[in-house]
């Protein structure tokens, strides 16, 4: 892991190095995701957010199963041929 140096200014604003804009693939506007963990400020890119998240709630997913979106769907479809039928 490289570490380097970075200053606090006068509005609470820090620059991040150049290279380290380079390699996160950030251009102006670029929007970090920024969260607090004990004395660590973590920033990622939008994409690595996601990419957590969606590994994060994939573990929840049980192995071999539905999701429950396809169940929902499923009873709904069910729902609709009863209310065709009656």
């Amino acid at each position: 892991m490289e570490q380097f140096t970075v200053k606090v200014d006068g509005s609470g604003r820090i620059l991040l190095p150049a290279k380290v804009r380079k390699q996160m693939n950030l251009r102006k506007d670029s929007t970090l995701i920024a969260k607090l963990e004990k004395q660590k400020l973590v920033l990622n890119t939008r994409a690595e957010a996601l990419r957590k998240a969606q590994e994060f709630f994939s573990k929840l997913r049980p192995k071999g199963g539905k999701l429950l979106s396809d169940e929902l769907i499923e009873d709904r479809r069910r729902e609709a041929r009863r209310e065709l039928e009656d």
